[in-house]
């Protein structure tokens, strides 16, 4: 678990706890990765959790999302979810499916969509950019928390080309798997982004800007089975 202290932009989100996690790739293998995550989960006992994406990847593995969707609903009061480049691959399944599926087992699965966070927060799910229409369709409301869920630090920068997320404290976003091998002193050797090893976990800025994005360097791993130097983590962002 790797712990962030955001300043909250507004008097009523402070003290609220977030967890975020991403990439787990649900899969046979990964059963007791997906109890040790729900485990985790529930012992940090937070307002809210987020889901950035890539929750399983292979089809087959579909069938196996209910159980892990039931465990994981368990862990916070408000649950909300994002696609990502896995469930936006599937592109015989339409979005419907994956909102029906979620909402079976108490989660919000957003895709260009937003919802409020009791009387603190208002969270944008964003689609991502590989097969998906990423867009802003919703003006952020006043007085509340907004935080912007997205799969990868990629569609952040392009969506703020068009629609500057200035309004957003909090950014939380994935994909990246840290890179998966890190060198000392000189990071990650290359990550799945258009811009290479320059994002690929850890805190970002935007200028003079408030707003910081945060990109995990997920649960599990892709393309290669292993991690070196690179930690699977769960986010918990508490708001000062």
């Amino acid at each position: 678990m790797v712990r962030h202290c955001i300043k909250a932009w507004h008097d009523s989100a402070v003290g609220k706890r977030i967890l975020f996690f991403s990439d787990l790739h649900y899969a046979p293998e990964s059963e007791s990765l997906g109890d040790e995550l729900c485990s985790i989960l529930r012992s940090l006992k937070a307002d809210l959790l987020l889901c950035g994406g890539d929750l399983c990847s292979d089809a087959i593995n579909i069938k196996l999302l209910p159980s892990i969707l039931e465990k994981l609903s368990g862990c916070a009061p408000q649950c909300a979810a994002i696609p990502g480049n896995w469930e936006r691959g599937k592109n015989w399944l339409p979005q419907k499916f994956w909102k029906e599926l979620f909402r079976k087992y108490d989660w919000n699965y957003l895709c260009n969509d937003a919802i409020t966070i009791g009387d603190w927060g208002w969270i944008y799910g964003c689609d991502d950019i590989s097969r998906g229409y990423p867009a802003v369709t919703q003006q952020p409301p006043e007085e509340r928390e907004k935080i912007f869920l997205v799969h990868r630090p990629d569609t952040v920068i392009a969506v703020d080309r068009e629609y500057p997320l200035n309004d957003f404290s909090l950014i939380l976003c994935g994909h990246t798997h840290g890179g998966q091998i890190r060198i000392p002193l000189f990071g990650a050797i290359t990550a799945p982004s258009f811009y290479g090893r320059h994002l690929t976990c850890g805190v970002y800025g935007k200028d003079n800007i408030k707003t910081r994005m945060i990109v995990s360097t997920g649960v599990n791993h892709a393309s290669f089975p292993w991690r070196i130097n690179c930690r699977r983590e769960v986010l918990l962002v508490e708001l000062c």
